[in-house]
């Protein structure tokens, strides 16, 4: 058996990093906080369907030119 096994009190030193030391809580989201941004995430939705059919009829037209 090693030392380490056979002595029991034996512990390994701890460091901490300083990451570990954050005093200040981590912020909380509220349920506003959470519905604004779903519905955020929607209007960008929205937005990008928008602008793929855009793209989309652009294509299109300029490929019925050529």
């Amino acid at each position: 058996m090693s030392d380490q096994e056979s002595n029991p009190s034996f512990e390994l030193p701890i460091y901490k990093s300083q990451d570990c030391e954050v005093e200040a809580p981590a912020p909380q989201v509220t349920l506003d906080m959470f519905n604004e941004l779903q519905l955020e995430v929607m209007q960008l939705r929205a937005e990008l369907a928008k602008l793929r059919t855009r793209l989309e009829q652009i294509e299109q037209s300029s490929e019925s030119a050529d």
